[in-house]
């Protein structure tokens, strides 16, 4: 039995996140402490760092708000209950504190971080986790860490100071912090593989909507454990916590934008410029007025979920891939508000990495169903090219031509020897073109004006050919316009063609091309169903999956044929 796709995008991301929680868990033995005391440093009359808090400093209970608005030196002290093992020497403390900073254990100086200093000058920043073994317990029943700090570097004032210690034993307090990082790295290393592989099933295949948007994301999916990590794997002085915070910031930001703007082009969602402007305007927004880090990306991470959702919803078409991306969007939806910030700090990328390795599966899937396409659209392409070069070269049009040319040897020798570089010109241009993918449109307008001027001399009446295009760039499949042109000298006659030029029109429209071809409208029953309208369709198939449209009918006295292309250079 097929197991529903869903289910088991659901099971990877649960597995994943499960195992990040029980590995990010505290071992036995550790234990996390933020009730604290604060103090401002007294200075001596020489002007001194203290070396001890005075006895009768006054102390006041640690507020996070506070503290992370204190520059000058500054005391805080952790009253913990001595250990019953007071002559062990297996524990060790984590110290988390933005500041140059010296600990002092029962009065005992521990290793200094950085240097405390009374101004910037004096100051030399510490880093902003840091690990002390520390000495037997006192005999006292209780312990004190008193640490002297101070923050002049601290360019970014956060919300919180976020000051806190852990306790245990070494093994565990050196080694705690790197488990789920193994699961991150096993995340990273997966969808590095899956973007990896999306590449190589893309490289030389026509482009397909949001690839590049999928790509731009699978970047911030692989950029954003890289800055997670950076502080516990690496550590660094804590003036490069607000540069930190703010890539997270970006990257979260990029990550809102770029995953419902894949989902809307993925799927073709029509969105109104209203809509996606009102849209940006919420998020640019929470970035500027709500306060905290934490509160401000996951406020961006439930708006893009829950757009994304609606996207899907509104989305018709491909459930098979889907219901298992609406599943894992809401399953994230979901999480935001019940874990809040914690869910930032690990699960988030890991669900980004579940994901984004689905996606970039799915896409790559579509790529190659795309390519078979492609290829039964190249084989009929090149069949219906075959007998569109059989019609340019039918026994009926070379005798007539062959006929006319023999007369114009005997009346205008000039006009015949003209007639007949314009033939060797265009079974030229015609197995040139016939050989290549993409032609520029210049090289397209020279074959239809050759293959006019050979119909008008032996029709001895010019038919015109008029474009109103700017230099433009632009490629087209070949004989795409020149089968248009074909259709109208045998459908409306030469001679129609002749009373009324062609004229194409060349604009753009934001990332489409539209090309309109007006010619004669003729008097033909049956028009616009034959061989030359199967080539121009299986021809931008072939080179545009899912960009084109091709359109033709009467319009008054005109035949116009229209044609629309979002992928042509």
């Amino acid at each position: 039995m097929q197991i529903p796709r869903p289910l088991i995008a659901l099971t990877v991301l649960l597995a994943a996140v499960a195992a990040w929680l029980a590995l990010a868990a505290p071992p036995p033995g550790t234990s996390y402490v933020e009730a604290a005391e604060m103090a401002p440093a007294s200075m001596t009359v020489s002007g001194a760092l203290p070396t001890h808090p005075p006895r009768d400093l006054d102390w006041r209970p640690l507020d996070q708000r506070e503290l992370a608005g204190w520059r000058d030196p500054y005391w805080l002290r952790w009253r913990l209950p001595a250990s019953s093992a007071q002559h062990s020497t297996d524990r060790a403390i984590r110290l988390s504190l933005r500041a140059a900073s010296q600990p002092y254990w029962n009065s005992q100086p521990l290793a200094v971080n950085g240097t405390v200093g009374r101004s910037a000058e004096e100051e030399q920043p510490g880093l902003i986790d840091i690990v002390r073994v520390l000495p037997p317990s006192s005999a006292t029943g209780n312990d004190e860490l008193v640490v002297l700090a101070s923050s002049h570097h601290q360019w970014i004032r956060p919300g919180s100071a976020d000051a806190f210690i852990a306790m245990g034993p070494v093994e565990s307090i050196y080694g705690h912090r790197i488990g789920p990082w193994l699961i991150a790295a096993l995340a990273t290393g997966a969808l590095g593989a899956a973007c990896l592989y999306f590449l190589v099933v893309r490289r030389g295949r026509p482009r397909v909507p949001g690839a590049r948007l999928l790509l731009a994301l699978g970047a911030v999916g692989l950029a954003l454990p890289a800055v997670e990590a950076w502080r516990p794997l690496l550590g660094y002085a804590y003036p490069w916590h607000g540069p930190r915070l703010l890539a997270l910031q970006l990257l979260h930001m990029a990550a809102a934008v770029l995953l419902p703007a894949y989902i809307a082009r993925r799927f073709g969602v029509a969105v109104s410029t209203g809509t996606r402007i009102a849209w940006l305007a919420t998020l640019v927004a929470v970035i500027v007025f709500l306060p905290g880090f934490d509160d401000r990306g996951a406020a961006l991470l439930l708006l893009s979920l829950l757009t994304s959702a609606w996207l899907l919803l509104r989305a018709r078409g491909e459930a098979e891939e889907r219901w298992p991306i609406l599943t894992l969007v809401l399953a994230g939806a979901l999480a935001v508000p019940l874990s809040g910030g914690a869910f930032l700090d690990g699960p988030y990328f890991l669900f980004l990495a579940v994901l984004m390795g689905f996606l970039l599966l799915c896409h790559a899937a579509q790529l190659r169903a795309l390519d078979r396409h492609n290829g039964q659209l190249r084989d009929e392409r090149a069949r219906l090219s075959l007998q569109l070069l059989q019609r340019g070269i039918q026994p009926h049009w070379l005798m007539n031509t062959l006929t006319c040319l023999q007369e114009l040897i005997e009346q205008a020798p000039m006009r015949a020897s003209r007639l007949v570089e314009s033939l060797a010109d265009q079974f030229d241009r015609l197995r040139e073109s016939s050989s290549r993918q993409s032609v520029p449109l210049e090289d397209e307008l020279a074959l239809c004006r050759n293959h006019l001027d050979i119909v008008g001399q032996a029709l001895d009446r010019q038919i015109g050919f008029e474009v109103d295009a700017e230099q433009t760039g632009l490629w087209l499949p070949p004989g795409v316009l020149h089968a248009q042109v074909e259709n109208a000298l045998t459908h409306a006659g030469a001679v129609a063609c002749a009373q009324h030029p062609f004229r194409l029109r060349v604009r753009r429209q934001h990332d489409r091309w539209i090309l309109e071809l007006r010619g004669a409208r003729g008097s033909a029953p049956h028009r616009g169903h034959g061989t030359g309208t199967r080539y121009i369709e299986a021809s931008l198939a072939a080179a545009c999956p899912g960009g084109w449209r091709f359109v033709q009918g009467a319009d008054g006295a005109d035949w116009c044929g229209t044609m629309e292309l979002t992928c042509a250079s």
